[in-house]
């Protein structure tokens, strides 16, 4: 995250404790730690001097302005992502273990059953999913929405910030704990579906031959004398690289060749067929 977030903190330790005595409810409101809601009560006061997060008084109603809780949450996202967790460990195990791969397709393989064993530890887990932004929680339409909406019930901790900031002790160990455990899953989380894609992506532009190249090598084809003696196995490797398909089908169908045409399957002799028809109408 931004550090620039945290130094552009608005309310942290900007008050003396008893500043925020609520018999001072008008300097409060002046200074934006409460903002007065629209809604008039009928016959409410309250003499309580204690801080909260929602107070009436006379017939007025305060609510703690939410821009101090999103600052709070600010924080919060600065303890979980710089200071309680190293994901950039978890990230380098996955590294070490696609690098013990040689083949692409055994990296990609590692890496879905990686994304799948770690999603299977939170898919059932509504908080999650809204975390991962994969649906909406209880109303909630996102994460910050629903820290807030705790933050509204730790008026201790808010007090706190007002007046001294903040360590990562005082954070609840509910919205902490969570918020860790979720941040380490969903990075590796990412992190997988990034490299999974690179890998396809790098698999796809790897198959591509470019004709002139794929001329060439029809060329170096004809000209090879005892083409009817290479192995079948050794056919599918060159010719893999002609036609971009797999090897090992190519070989099969050679293999194929060697049978007597009685044992062969339907569609390879409607194929050989057609190739037939095809050479004949174009050279005559």
């Amino acid at each position: 995250m931004d550090y620039e977030d945290i130094e552009n903190r608005k309310f942290v330790n900007k008050f003396k404790l008893e500043e925020l005595i609520l018999s001072n409810i008008e300097n409060l409101v002046l200074q934006n730690v409460f903002v007065e809601d629209e809604i008039f009560i009928d016959n409410v006061k309250t003499d309580s001097i204690e801080f909260d997060t929602m107070i009436t008084l006379g017939a007025k109603e305060y609510h703690i302005n939410q821009d101090i809780l999103k600052e709070i949450y600010t924080s919060i996202r600065f303890f979980v992502e710089v200071v309680a967790t190293d994901t950039q460990f978890d990230l380098n195990k996955i590294l070490t273990n696609l690098e013990g791969r040689i083949e692409n397709i055994e990296k990609i393989k590692y890496l879905e059953k990686k994304h799948k064993d770690l999603y299977s530890q939170v898919k059932n887990e509504p908080e999650y999913l809204i975390y991962a932004e994969i649906k909406e929680f209880n109303g909630y339409k996102n994460w910050e929405e629903l820290i807030i909406d705790i933050l509204n019930g730790e008026s201790a901790f808010i007090q706190k910030y007002l007046t001294s900031d903040i360590e990562m002790s005082d954070v609840p160990k509910e919205i902490l704990s969570l918020w860790v455990k979720y941040y380490t899953i969903k990075t590796q989380i990412d992190f997988c579906k990034e490299q999974i894609n690179k890998l396809k992506n790098t698999k796809q532009k790897s198959s591509i031959v470019d004709t002139s190249l794929q001329v060439f090598l029809l060329e170096e084809i004809i000209n090879i004398k005892d083409w009817s003696s290479i192995s079948a196995t050794k056919k599918g490797e060159i010719l893999s690289h002609l036609l971009v398909k797999n090897k090992d089908n190519i070989k099969k169908v050679y293999l194929e060749l060697d049978k007597k045409s009685s044992e062969n399957s339907e569609k390879f002799l409607t194929d050989r067929k057609r190739a037939d028809e095809i050479i004949k109408k174009l050279l005559g």
